[in-house]
């Protein structure tokens, strides 16, 4: 199972230096498309893959924020429990995380299969193969899916470090 693990941290890892790669390359389009307008030059075409990049860096680096605890994180109410309380808390948490990140990938996993088989195109300024859209919420939700799995498995916590101290990917 470690293999799997090490795996996950890997290919998040690198998920996340993706993400940040293509964060600096939404700037580069968004400053290039300002610079253009002004000047009288359009680059519409800059705004579709704008939102389009949006979806990726959104669901890419979601393993490697969960495996680098770099979480929202509101545990008042936890650190109020006994300590016996809280651990079946936070097993519930990341039973409850698995799920989600399961079900919604499995949603995600099934529209990307139908347009694929379909052959749908998103079109905008450009045309795109629809189940390009739906790939990187496939690959975020289910990484994440084992990012939690490591953490109910008790092979760490997402709660040992204050998530301020967090290092994230």
């Amino acid at each position: 199972m470690t293999w799997l693990f090490d795996s996950s941290q890997r290919v998040a890892a690198a998920l996340g230096h993706l993400a940040k790669a293509l964060l600096a390359l939404i700037v580069l389009l968004v400053s290039a498309d300002v610079m253009a307008r002004n000047a009288g030059v359009s680059l519409a075409w800059g705004a579709s893959l704008t939102e389009y990049l949006l979806v990726y860096v959104t669901f890419l680096p979601m393993p490697a924020l969960v495996r680098g605890k770099g979480h929202v994180c509101a545990d008042f109410l936890r650190r109020g429990l006994p300590g016996w309380l809280r651990r079946v808390v936070e097993r519930a948490v990341y039973a409850l995380c698995i799920a989600i990140c399961v079900y919604l990938g499995a949603i995600a996993l099934g529209s990307l299969i139908e347009t694929a088989r379909s052959g749908a195109y998103e079109v905008r300024t450009f045309d795109m193969p629809r189940w390009l859209i739906y790939l990187p919420m496939v690959i975020g939700l289910w990484l994440s899916a084992i990012e939690f799995l490591r953490y109910l498995l008790g092979l760490d916590s997402l709660y040992d470090v204050d998530p301020a101290e967090a290092e994230g990917f």
